[in-house]
């Protein structure tokens, strides 16, 4: 059995930020939650060795069900971020959503169960330059107005996405119309022009509309869009949805990272 680690708390953005940045492609999204938005329903737990943090993981409560982020960079950091989980089971609510580098549901049990929905991808734009080739034309920024529109369009095509109403108030959503109905969204999960990171997320089409490049469209404004106020644009996709891993290449994204995530509850 892994040793377990001492749990620290970590309540300084700073301290957060510097170990965040020694990956800032696997990290988008937590370096995204460091902005004052989203601050106050975070967590941050780490280990350490001699003052210096060996793994890190965030706890995100501005969802109904917590989501917990813990994702490791290379094998060493792995086995550090196994050690802090498998000793965090104090501090872990008995139900949550997670994202987890592979190999770390093994640290949790027998005390939590994954269900785990497959291996996801990583992606961050490292081709910028293929968005131009991308004819946007159809594309239009949508706005609180469209609320009714963009939820009727995820109860059909991504039921179980994270969307907040209050996302797309940030002016980072962008859609494609067809005969006076939404067909496709692509919006932002965060986007942090201080901290120079954006997550795409809520990218959806309706059933009937796929196929017919309305996504890359609508994606590829959205990265045009967030180019002006950020460095990194990354993205989270399930493996196996070849037609958008498909989309996001020809955008320019490449894959940096596999992970798994699901629903995690106590044994």
């Amino acid at each position: 059995m892994e040793a377990q680690a001492m749990v620290i708390c970590l309540h300084d953005k700073s301290v957060i930020e510097t170990y965040l940045r020694r990956n800032s492609a696997l990290h988008i999204y937590e370096l995204g939650d460091l902005e004052d938005f989203f601050w106050p329903y975070t967590q941050w737990f780490s280990s350490e060795d001699g003052g210096e943090i060996t793994a890190l993981f965030l706890m995100y409560y501005g969802k109904e069900l917590p989501v917990v982020l813990a994702l490791a960079d290379g094998d060493k950091q792995g086995a550090h971020l196994g050690q802090l989980l498998a000793g965090s089971r104090r501090v872990l609510p008995r139900r949550f959503y997670a994202s987890l580098s592979l190999g770390l549901a093994s640290s949790l049990a027998p005390d939590y169960e994954l269900a785990s929905r497959g291996p996801h991808l990583k992606m961050v734009l490292t081709d910028p330059s293929r968005l131009s080739c991308v004819n946007t034309g159809q594309t239009v920024q949508l706005t609180p107005a469209d609320e009714g529109e963009i939820l009727a369009l995820y109860s059909q095509a991504h039921p179980d996405s994270f969307f907040d109403p209050r996302m797309v108030e940030t002016g980072y959503y962008y859609g494609v119309w067809e005969n006076g109905r939404l067909a496709s969204v692509a919006g932002i999960h965060n986007c942090s022009p201080r901290y120079g990171v954006a997550a795409l997320g809520n990218i959806a089409t309706l059933p009937e509309c796929r196929g017919r490049g309305f996504a890359t469209q609508a994606t590829g404004r959205l990265c045009q869009e967030l180019l002006g106020e950020v460095q990194t644009v990354g993205l989270d996709v399930r493996a196996d949805n070849a037609p958008a891993v498909a989309c996001y290449t020809t955008l320019g994204f490449i894959a940096v990272a596999e992970y798994e995530e699901g629903m995690v509850t106590s044994a």
